[in-house]
């Protein structure tokens, strides 16, 4: 088994543990996407609970560098945990611009 597979069953472990049942549901509406911020209002203590678990991973930018927060994932690796993610239907933990715009 080579390093990327044995990630992929890492991650899908850690995903089947961590990732709340409530968070495993189709986004119904705008209500269900976490925007982060200090002001933000979590719907549920799910999505508070999702948000902080994948955060303490640094999978909320699993391609960042660990010194900025990330998960200081390789592509692959990265790739490889939105698949897992998807497969499981694990809604995205968090959304917002300034990952893209901001990040390094």
């Amino acid at each position: 088994m080579d390093g990327l597979e044995t990630f992929r069953q890492e991650a899908l472990a850690w995903l089947e543990a961590n990732c709340p049942a409530e968070m495993r549901q189709p986004v119904r509406n705008e209500d269900d996407i976490c925007w982060g911020g200090r002001k933000f209002r979590y719907q549920s203590d799910a999505q508070r609970l999702w948000l902080q678990r994948m955060a303490e991973k640094g999978w909320t930018v699993p391609e960042w560098p660990t010194q900025y927060g990330g998960g200081g994932l390789s592509p692959a690796q990265a790739r490889v945990l939105r698949a897992e993610m998807a497969r499981l239907n694990c809604r995205t933990p968090l959304q917002s611009f300034g990952i893209s715009m901001l990040g390094p």
